[in-house]
């Protein structure tokens, strides 16, 4: 295709200049810094103005941008998702900071992975733009937040009720998380079912989005339950909570134990968002 040939027959925009939107686009820290988000951003793009958006699919995209093997089943692993999620974040931040007078505006409907390519100074366009940006606005107190994933308890007795005891209590602290302020929670089934290919916590928050994660590990002896309960900052691998828990189990106390094993993690979380919610007003104040 010719450069200057135009992506539709009514479009304003050629080839170059969209791929020149996508050389602003990647000056941004947050797609200079997140190869994944550079990568998923320039293949959509690309498939789109080469005639070949009916591709996109969450399968062709995990295959060809995540890397992911031939075999792999959208239905079990939502990581494209997932991405195509902080891709639209990251767009609507750049279009509401950096690009905010940039005549493309590059978006990317939900529930599809085909771009749009808008054009800011027509009026026909404003309305989709301001639609699109709106549905997927940035926070910009987000980097204050708290993102955080709960991994699998690794699980040292291997039986069912151990192995359901774990699962359990995983699903029942992501649900109890998702109700603090200043908190978002990564589905847990998603973690779950990428954890094993990514066991590098950096690595793994980096390529879904969140900075804390809960671990730790579940033991079962007889009548007896312990707990060992971790709160960790992916970027630096440290160490901020660390707890252990041991009860006598019976037939009728599981989910109270359950109850309370949460209720001290969420304690410790919402204690941790505190003090980052405090710090960041500390430092607003004072000019930082």
């Amino acid at each position: 295709m010719n450069n200057s040939t135009c992506i539709e027959s009514d479009c304003l925009f050629s080839v170059t200049a969209v791929e020149q939107e996508l050389e602003n686009i990647f000056r941004a820290p947050y797609f200079s810094e997140s190869p994944i988000l550079k990568k998923f951003l320039s293949f959509i793009v690309e498939e789109t103005i080469r005639g070949r958006s009916n591709c996109l699919k969450e399968y062709t995209i995990a295959v060809n941008v995540l890397d992911k093997p031939l075999h792999f089943n959208p239905q079990e692993n939502g990581i494209v998702r997932i991405h195509a999620g902080r891709l639209r974040r990251a767009l609507s931040r750049y279009y509401s900071e950096i690009g905010r007078t940039d005549q493309i505006v590059i978006t990317i409907p939900k529930g599809k992975y085909v771009p749009l390519f808008a054009n800011r100074l027509n009026p026909a366009d404003a309305a989709l733009i301001d639609r699109e940006l709106r549905e997927d606005s940035f926070a910009p107190d987000e980097e204050d937040n708290i993102i955080l994933a709960v991994l699998p308890l690794i699980c040292s007795t291997k039986t069912g009720l151990a192995k359901s005891f774990a699962d359990g209590l995983c699903l029942q602290i992501s649900s109890k998380l998702m109700r603090l302020n200043q908190v978002s929670v990564i589905a847990y089934q998603a973690v779950k079912n990428l954890v094993d290919s990514q066991p590098d916590y950096k690595e793994l928050g980096a390529s879904i989005g969140f900075n804390y994660i809960i671990t730790g590990g579940v033991q079962f002896l007889k009548h007896h339950v312990r707990v060992y309960i971790q709160l960790v900052e992916c970027a630096s691998y440290k160490q901020l909570w660390c707890e252990s828990f041991e009860r006598e189990v019976t037939s009728s106390n599981l989910f109270e134990i359950e109850d309370e094993f949460c209720q001290s993690i969420v304690n410790h979380v919402e204690e941790l968002s505190e003090r980052k919610y405090s710090n960041s007003k500390m430092l607003v104040h004072s000019g930082g």
